[in-house]
C-alpha cells in the first residue's frame, strides 16, 4: 500500500509541476515573413504584368474576399475571376503597386500591407488616363507555409498620388 501511495504522490507532484511551466515560446519569424510577403507582393506586380486572370488568381487564398471599387463585394472564385477579367479588359492597361507597410502578427500567421498604386488605361479617343490610389491587403500563412491574400480592396483618390 505504501508503495501505490507513494506513486500517486509523486504522480500528483509531476502532474502539479507541468502545470506551473510556461509553454515554449514560438521563434519569432515576423522579419521572414515580413519578407516573404513583400516578395509575394511584388511577385503579384508581376503576374498582374502578363494580364493573365489565372496568374492573378493564384495569389488569393481559396476564401478570399475582394473588394474592388464600384463593385458588389466579390466572395466567390467566379465574382472574383469576373472582377479581375474585367479589370483586364481594360484598354492600355497599366498596373503597378507596391507596399509602404507591410506588418505580420507575432504569431506569423497573418500579415497586412498598405500602400499606393498606379493604373493606366487608355480612353476611347487614344489618350492615357492615370489613375492614383491606394490599396489594402490580408495574408494568410497557409499550411504550406507560403502566404496568400485573404482580403484585397482598393480605391482611387481624387488627386495625383
Amino acid at each position: 500500500m505504501a508503495k501505490i501511495t507513494n506513486l500517486l504522490v509523486a504522480s500528483c507532484f509531476v502532474a502539479l509541476c507541468g502545470c506551473n511551466q510556461k509553454p515554449a515560446e514560438l521563434p519569432d519569424t515576423r522579419v521572414a515573413d515580413e519578407a516573404a510577403v513583400r516578395r509575394a507582393d511584388a511577385d503579384w506586380v508581376a503576374a498582374a504584368q502578363t494580364r493573365s486572370v489565372d496568374a492573378w488568381l493564384a495569389f488569393y487564398a481559396p476564401d478570399a474576399v475582394v473588394l474592388p471599387p464600384n463593385e458588389k463585394l466579390a466572395r466567390t472564385s467566379d465574382d472574383i475571376r469576373q472582377s479581375i477579367a474585367s479589370m483586364f479588359a481594360l484598354p492600355g492597361l497599366d498596373l503597378h503597386w507596391a507596399p509602404a507597410k507591410v506588418e505580420v502578427s507575432r504569431s506569423g500567421d497573418l500579415a497586412y500591407a498598405w500602400g499606393q498604386y498606379e493604373l493606366k488605361t487608355t480612353d476611347p479617343k487614344g489618350n492615357q488616363v492615370i489613375e492614383y490610389g491606394k490599396n489594402v491587403e490580408i495574408w494568410k500563412k497557409q499550411p504550406d507555409k507560403t502566404w496568400k491574400c485573404i482580403v484585397d480592396t482598393w480605391n482611387s483618390n481624387t488627386t495625383d498620388n
